[in-house]
C-alpha cells in the first residue's frame, strides 16, 4: 500500500508541476498534454500495480518490471524523435525567415539608394 500512495503522490506532484509550468508560460500546451498522460500512467500503475503483471503475461514477458522498462525506453525514444522533428522544422523556418530578412534588407537598401539618387537629381 505505501507504494500506491507514493505513486499517487508522485503523479499529483507531476500534475501540479505541469500546471505551474503552463501558468508561467514555460511549457507549451502540446508538451503539457504529453506529460499529463505520463502522470496519469504513473497514477494508474501505482494504484493498480497488477496491470503491469497482466500486460506482461499477455505479451509473454516473464519478469513484468522489464516490460515496464522496455515500454518506458520506447516511449522516451518516441519523445526524442518527435522533439528532433520539431527542432528540424523550426530550423527550416528560421533559415527561411533569415533569408527573407536578408532579401528585405537588400530591397530596403536599394530603395534608400534610389531615393538618394532621385533627391540628387532634383537638386
Amino acid at each position: 500500500m505505501p507504494l500506491n500512495w507514493f505513486s499517487a503522490s508522485l503523479a499529483a506532484l507531476v500534475v501540479v508541476a505541469i500546471f505551474w509550468l503552463l501558468r508561467r508560460d514555460r511549457l507549451p500546451v502540446m508538451h503539457s498534454l504529453w506529460w499529463l498522460v505520463v502522470a496519469a500512467l504513473i497514477a494508474l500503475l501505482g494504484i493498480f500495480p497488477r496491470l503491469i503483471d497482466e500486460a506482461a503475461a499477455m505479451v509473454g514477458v516473464a519478469y513484468p518490471p522489464s516490460l515496464l522498462f522496455v515500454v518506458a525506453i520506447l516511449v522516451l525514444l518516441l519523445k526524442v524523435l518527435l522533439e528532433d522533428v520539431d527542432v528540424s522544422h523550426d530550423r527550416q523556418r528560421l533559415l527561411r525567415l533569415a533569408q527573407k530578412v536578408a532579401i528585405l534588407e537588400e530591397e530596403l537598401e536599394r530603395l534608400k539608394e534610389s531615393g538618394r539618387s532621385s533627391v540628387d537629381d532634383h537638386r
